[in-house]
């Protein structure tokens, strides 16, 4: 059983068993992805990254499968299919990508989703050691160079901040733009929510540098127009 596995899996030839072979693995590895990014709240997660790993498969095997079965087809580049994936997938990642007042945000997941297009291709043509690898190192990114910059860059002082808002329903993902354009990284959050009285308290762990302006920072937060109390402290 196994040697008829390893036979599949090494084979060059595109068949139904081969194809299904490689579709599983992609679905694999992309959903390996798409957990990472699905437990940090992104924009795409675990079934955009599994669905567009597959989708990348899917067209590799039919560059493949074409020439290989029409071999009198004189334009079946085994390679065009597989290159249209690569340009098309731009539109999805620039998707990802939001740009609020001079901030941007969303560039790693956008990264990611061109990866996980560049393994599933990698899955498709049978460079599975390769794709795996690349998976690996995928997660490492994501993961461990996280928290090397976090140790590299966070040079400020923490600090709690506790927002109060008249209204339970506070758009928090605004709120978290505001304290990213005056680049102050957020450790931690909790959000209380007090639906008798309208009112809601959000509070963060943040991270404060010294040249970070507080006066500049309120005015922000006091933009959104249902914000009762603002407090820092140490």
């Amino acid at each position: 059983m196994y040697s008829h596995i390893s036979d599949i899996l090494q084979s060059t030839v595109i068949t139904p068993y081969t194809a299904v072979i490689r579709l599983l693995i992609s679905f694999l590895l992309g959903a390996i992805i798409g957990v990472e990014r699905q437990f940090r709240r992104r924009e795409a997660g675990m079934r955009t990254f599994t669905l567009i790993c597959l989708g990348s498969t899917a067209a590799m095997l039919i560059s493949i499968w074409i020439p290989q079965s029409y071999p009198n087809f004189l334009n079946g580049d085994p390679g065009r299919i597989a290159a249209q994936v690569l340009a098309g997938i731009g539109f999805i990642g620039a998707g990802a990508i939001i740009q609020s007042k001079g901030s941007i945000h969303g560039l790693t997941t956008a990264a990611c989703i061109w990866v996980v297009a560049v393994i599933g291709l990698a899955i498709g043509a049978g460079m599975f050691i390769p794709a795996i690898v690349a998976t690996f190192l995928t997660l490492v990114v994501l993961v461990s160079l996280e928290q090397l910059e976090k140790r590299m860059f966070l040079n400020g002082v923490n600090k709690i901040l506790t927002v109060t808002c008249k209204t339970s329903t506070p758009d928090l993902k605004v709120l978290r733009s505001i304290l990213e354009k005056q680049n102050i990284y957020i450790v931690s959050v909790s959000f209380e929510s007090l639906y008798e009285q309208n009112t809601s308290i959000i509070t963060y762990k943040v991270n404060v540098k010294a040249q970070s302006s507080y006066t500049s920072l309120f005015q922000d937060i006091r933009t959104l127009g249902y914000v009762s109390q603002i407090r820092l402290l140490a």
